[in-house]
Formats: C-alpha cells, sequence, structure tokens
C-alpha cells in the first residue's frame, strides 16, 4: 500500500501577520488622506462664507451711502441740530439720513431713516433708529455686520474736487444739509486684506 503525503494549501501565520500589517497601514494612510480632504472642503466653505458676508457688508454699505438725504436731525437734547452727514477722522463711526426706508405695515413715520455704522474692537456694527429725531431715551437697534475688522477708513469728496476725512470739511460750508460728490471708504479685514469702494451721491 503506498501513501501520499500532500501539504494543505493556504498562508502561513507569517503570512498572515505581514499582509494585516499591510493593511492596517494603508488604512490609516487612507484616513489621514480622508480627513485631511474633510479639513479642506471645512476651511473652504468657511473661506466662502467669509467672503460673501464681506460682500453683502459693502453692498449694504453701499446702498445707504448711495440714498444719503439731505435731512439733518435734532439732537438728544433738543436744542440744536445735527448734520445730515456726521463724521470725523477722531472716532470710528460715520452716521448718516438715508432714505428709501420701506414701511409695509403703514406705521406713521417717513421714509427717511437715521444710521450709522462704527467699529467696535474687530466688528463692524450697524445702528439705526426708530425716529429721525430722537431723544436721550431713545434706543438705537445693533446689527453686528462683520467681524475681523482691522480698521476702516472715510473719505469724501467736497465741490471743489478736495478730498477729506470729516464732514462738514473743515473750513468749508456748515450747511447742515450739505452732503459729499461721492464717499470712499476702505476696509481692512484681517483674512481678505484692503477692500475699498467709492459711491457717488445722486443730487
Amino acid at each position: 500500500m503506498r501513501y501520499s503525503l500532500r501539504k494543505d494549501a493556504g498562508f502561513t501565520l507569517v503570512e498572515l501577520m505581514v499582509a494585516t500589517a499591510i493593511f492596517a497601514i494603508m488604512s490609516v494612510m487612507l484616513f489621514a488622506m480622508l480627513d485631511g480632504v474633510r479639513r479642506q472642503l471645512g476651511f473652504s466653505e468657511e473661506a466662502g462664507n467669509s467672503l460673501r458676508e464681506l460682500h453683502y457688508v459693502m453692498r449694504r454699505i453701499a446702498m445707504d451711502l448711495s440714498q444719503l438725504q439731505p435731512r439733518p436731525i435734532r439732537d438728544e437734547l433738543g436744542s440744536g441740530w445735527q448734520n445730515a452727514v456726521n463724521a470725523d477722522s477722531g472716532n470710528n463711526a460715520i452716521e448718516i439720513s438715508v432714505g428709501g426706508w420701506r414701511n409695509p405695515m403703514n406705521l406713521p413715520r417717513g421714509s427717511v431713516q437715521r444710521v450709522a455704522y462704527l467699529v467696535d474692537g474687530d466688528v463692524l456694527a450697524r445702528l439705526h433708529w426708530p425716529v429721525l429725531d430722537r431723544t436721550l431715551s431713545t434706543e438705537a437697534l445693533r446689527t453686528e455686520m462683520l467681524t475681523g475688522i482691522v480698521s476702516i477708513s472715510v473719505q469724501f469728496l467736497d465741490e471743489s474736487g478736495e478730498w477729506s476725512e470729516q464732514w462738514p470739511p473743515l473750513g468749508g460750508q456748515q450747511d447742515q444739509r450739505s452732503r459729499p460728490r461721492a464717499i470712499e471708504i476702505m476696509i481692512e479685514h484681517e483674512e481678505w486684506g484692503e477692500i475699498m469702494r467709492v459711491i457717488e451721491i445722486a443730487g
């Protein structure tokens, strides 16, 4: 009688350990790659949202400035008047009378609104008041428009073609109803650098 010995086909323990190690290494590399792609997509989405927010804010500011109205307001004590456009290089604010205030509920008010833009820390905020001729008890409604502000500057073009950082300009006409011919606004953002717009004032 003849016997034959046949070696069973399969992997040895060493081969299984090597295959397992290779699979583990490839899994770690694939996970790291997918995680990098996920984080990159997140950064891209954040940057896109930030850029859209910046464009919206610049459009909103341009819309307000382009609708400047020659309407001074009474000061909060009722003893004098504030200019239709108030701005000073010594502070981070501009206050203006803006037309086109919608009134879908037909409230007993006009279509001109008092609006201010100011920088508080690294935040650009928009303020508006429910009435034009406010008192000390009239509270402004504040909307934070944009974060990451490094600086903001505003310049005004007068009738003689000169630019000024203050309105009304020093030494110029002091008519409280006066408006500049154009306004240049430049915002320096920590992520997007300097963004500048020049808005022509109609009328």
